[in-house]
């Protein structure tokens, strides 16, 4: 960790990394032994705080134990909830940011993801994705239709309605959409002055209920060190 930190702070000419992740837990090692080699890394002032990523609610407090964490990055959109298991809980206790990454489900919610046969193989989190291959991709295609007449009714574009979904549920929940044109990247921040009140909310989850997707969220050489809970 010290290397890459390094290599990491020499390539982007500063001193200090405001937040510093570990994005795959290595399971040989205690992950209180990893917190507490980034606690001397803050101490000496070589990061500002310490995130984590892809982690177990348990692994959350034994992490918090050693030094207080600030971010845990995790996969969440209307469909992968599995957060809402106890992890976004387990924040909430320990004081940790939830950054939820994928918001707008690697771009399915945007109402514009059609062709998936042409994904490039470089795309990691979608070429080869359960999700959207064959006949999960043809139903999960089906399921999200009616989110999309939703939004319409509503006056508002799919990927906003899905991240304002995200912002509506619970306030020390962060997403970072992803996005390669303006347009998208401008939908996604319109979610910020979109109200979701109970009544809406109860209405997209009526449409788009928990486990509605068809597929596992990775293929089984993606959950490389990703904690299962």
């Amino acid at each position: 960790m010290r290397e890459a930190l390094e290599g990491s702070l020499k390539r982007l000419g500063v001193d200090q990394v405001d937040l510093y992740y570990v994005h795959r837990i290595d399971r040989r090692i205690p992950v209180e032994d990893t917190v507490g080699e980034l606690a001397r890394l803050v101490e000496a002032g070589k990061i500002g705080a310490i995130g984590l990523s892809e982690i177990a609610p348990d692994t959350l407090r034994r992490a918090s134990a050693v030094h207080p964490i600030a971010a845990v990055q995790s996969e969440y959109s209307l469909w992968t909830r599995g957060p809402e298991l106890g992890l976004v809980q387990a924040c909430a206790e320990t004081g940790a940011l939830f950054v939820a990454f994928s918001p707008v489900g690697r771009g399915s919610f945007s109402g514009l993801l059609q062709d998936v046969e042409s994904f490039d193989p470089k795309d990691f989190f979608r070429h080869g994705n359960p999700r959207f291959q064959g006949l999960n991709w043809r139903r999960n295609r089906d399921r999200l239709a009616p989110f999309l007449v939703l939004a319409k009714s509503w006056d508002v574009a799919p990927a906003t309605l899905a991240v304002a979904w995200i912002l509506a549920k619970a306030p020390h929940i962060v997403p970072i959409p992803g996005s390669r044109t303006a347009e998208h990247l401008e939908q996604c921040a319109a979610a910020a002055d979109f109200e979701i009140d109970a009544a809406r909310l109860a209405e997209i989850e009526r449409i788009l209920p928990v486990g509605f997707a068809a597929g596992e969220r990775y293929a089984d050489a993606q959950w490389v060190g990703i904690e299962k809970y």
